[in-house]
């Protein structure tokens, strides 16, 4: 019999460089240009694409592993039927403090915790935004954040390839080429196996105003129906994500430097300022094995720990709210009040409806024996089969279209403009609010809600085995609530307090229970309708809007998604960085990945994440000279 890891190993192994993962030591005992803090999927790239520079020397320090020939990670569904979200082999498992508007639960956040860092765990898809929202970035003064930009870089990192003709007439599997990378490092395609679950959801879809696209990814705001872009490599049918693809391939560069299984802990700074009155970073320390060790830099210090872990580790460093950081006893050497705050994620609602057993769903990977054991073959030998799919239909929908009834949307504004006005806003936070305020519209073309759909039973409390199910799901794309992640204690090791502050504006409940109803009302709608056997979860006793408030509060999860946290934005604006990713206050520290980012974004953040970090290393490069 084929074992699946030598089948796995075999697929990628040709085309992997090799080279040793540096042992802490010798990590320390090299001078280094930059130092990445963080190995993760921006973080990864941009250390890269600085190697690319003969003569600069990088070192990258990541916490986890690197894994790749772990078939967890590397095969498609890994991320729904393997156990890796919330193993600590591969997740952070970080958990938010518990949320008084979401029946006071702590709330799971699911952050990789390999080289490659969210990029080998996440549902793969792989697409950007409407360009209004990156236009929306440079308007709040950071020049060059826009969406060209942004597109440019994403196709950079990208290399999309076309689906075979059967996918493209039966199950929508198109792009245009004009949005899309062709020879970028990150490999991306569709999902290779469609439920017939699936074409009556998309076309129920249509028959409520969706309409049907080429390429959702296309810069245009809401109101299409696609199949999204993922990041799987269609000749392997594997995961293609930022340590194979940045690192593997390049792990022979002798410039190139990656130590794994090490935690960074402190930027070290300069004790006097620069001319300019700046601190400059002149190294990191880090723990492996129990030991402390401290590397030295020339050049720059780039965190890339993601928005939970790069505002703690500027915390760490003394960079940060000085009041917070006294009361911990970690002297302040920059107060920088805005890092670790602006905290945002999508929340999302889902719901599961029973359809008949001869429609093969991903469920049948769950069953026990002969069925699994069929299908499991079947990825592993023909590379075919559920094993290769993940989400099959997505769209983005403005709040008019989810909510049916634009006098209560001009209420629930109303209500939202006298709750913020009474919250004493900043004027950088009102900036940012008349961006949001004005996607909530009647008149508004930008996306409000996103809807999703895959074949299984989506993360209900309770499922039977043998039992086909598909799951449809909301998210509203832009909440108005914002959180907080900051340190707390001294001790580096420890995590950092999780506040996602849901709900804090009642405008965010409103949104989501609406999309939750509008999830039924596509149940509901033909030709879907005849064959949903049962709505599952929640059951047909959910039917008022207090009933549908109280399910979601009691049920919605993150997707994910956190960002924002040491947002770009002039200082005076709430900023942590500026336009080159610098921390204010100092000389050197540049953070690169979606923490930088001031406002939430209607998408799934990967794609714009690897757009951050090729854009970031070329922004790095001119700055000395080597672009």
């Amino acid at each position: 019999m084929i074992s699946s890891a030598s089948v796995l190993s075999l697929l990628l192994s040709a085309t992997l460089a090799t080279a040793a993962i540096v042992e802490p030591a010798t990590f320390a005992s090299t001078s280094f240009d930059f130092i990445v803090a963080g190995g993760g999927t921006a973080g990864t790239a941009v250390a890269a694409r600085l190697s690319e520079i003969g003569n600069w020397t990088v070192g990258l320090i990541e916490a986890g592993e690197y894994r790749p020939d772990d078939e967890n990670i590397l095969v498609p569904q890994g991320w729904n039927t393997a156990p890796t979200w919330g193993n600590p082999t591969y997740d952070w498992g970080f958990n938010t403090v518990p949320q008084p508007n979401l029946a006071d639960r702590s709330i799971n956040i699911v952050r990789g915790r390999v080289l490659g860092g969210s990029s080998a765990l996440n549902l793969m898809g792989i697409f950007l935004a409407g360009a209004t929202e990156y236009d929306q970035l440079e308007q709040l003064g950071n020049e060059g954040w826009n969406y060209n930009n942004t597109l440019k870089y994403f196709k950079k990192a990208t290399n999309m390839s076309v689906a075979p003709e059967y996918l493209q007439i039966g199950e929508h599997a198109t792009f245009n080429p004009q949005y899309h990378g062709n020879s970028g490092p990150i490999h991306a395609s569709f999902s290779s196996w469609f439920s017939e679950a699936m074409p009556p959801l998309y076309n129920a879809m249509v028959n409520l105003g969706f309409t049907p696209v080429q390429d959702g990814g296309d810069g245009q705001d809401a109101g299409d129906v696609w199949s999204p872009p993922l990041s799987i490599n269609q000749d392997t049918k594997t995961r293609s994500y930022s340590a194979i693809e940045y690192y593997g391939r390049n792990a022979d560069r002798p410039n190139f430097h990656v130590l794994t299984g090490a935690q960074v802990t402190k930027i070290e700074l300069s004790s006097t300022p620069d001319n300019n009155g700046n601190l400059r970073a002149t190294g990191v320390t880090y723990v492996s094995g129990g030991q402390t060790y401290t590397a030295s830099v020339s050049k720059d210090v780039v965190v890339s720990g993601g928005s939970i872990q790069s505002p703690h580790m500027l915390e760490l460093s003394g960079i940060g709210n000085k009041t917070i950081l006294e009361s911990v006893g970690i002297e302040s050497k920059i107060d920088l009040p805005a890092v670790g705050e602006n905290y945002q994620d999508h929340l999302v609602n889902y719901e599961q409806f029973i359809v008949p057993h001869s429609i093969e769903t991903w469920d049948v990977m769950f069953n026990p024996g002969v069925q699994n054991d069929t299908v499991w073959q079947e990825y592993l030998v023909n590379k075919t089969g559920p094993y290769t799919s993940s989400v099959n239909v997505i769209s983005y929908q403005t709040a008019s279209h989810v909510t049916q009834n634009d006098s209560l949307l001009l209420d629930w504004l109303a209500e939202l403009d006298a709750q913020f006005n009474a919250s004493n806003p900043s004027p950088g936070r009102r900036a940012m609010y008349n961006i949001e305020r004005q996607r909530l519209l009647p008149s508004s073309q930008q996306a409000s809600v996103e809807v999703y759909a895959a074949p299984f039973h989506a993360y209900a409390n309770d499922f039977e085995l043998n039992t086909s199910y598909i799951q449809i799901s909301s998210v509203p794309s832009h909440p108005f609530s914002r959180g907080s992640i900051h340190v707390n204690s001294s001790d580096p090791l420890n995590y950092p307090r999780i506040d996602l502050n849901a709900w804090a504006f009642d405008i965010d409940r409103h949104m989501m229970t609406a999309s939750a109803k509008y999830c039924r009302v596509i149940a509901d709608t033909d030709p879907l309708k005849p064959i949903i056997q049962e709505y599952s979860f929640p059951g047909p006793n959910v039917t008022t809007d207090t009933e549908w408030e109280q399910f979601v509060a009691e049920n919605v999860m993150t997707p994910f998604h956190p960002c924002c946290t040491n947002a770009m934005l002039p200082k005076d604006a709430g900023g942590v960085v500026d336009s080159h990713l610098t921390v204010y206050g100092t000389a050197n520290v540049r953070v690169v990945d979606v923490s930088i980012l001031p406002l939430q974004l209607g998408t799934h953040l990967m794609g714009t994440t690897y757009a951050i970090a090729e854009q970031a290393a070329d922004i790095i490069k001119a700055d000395y000279g080597a672009a």
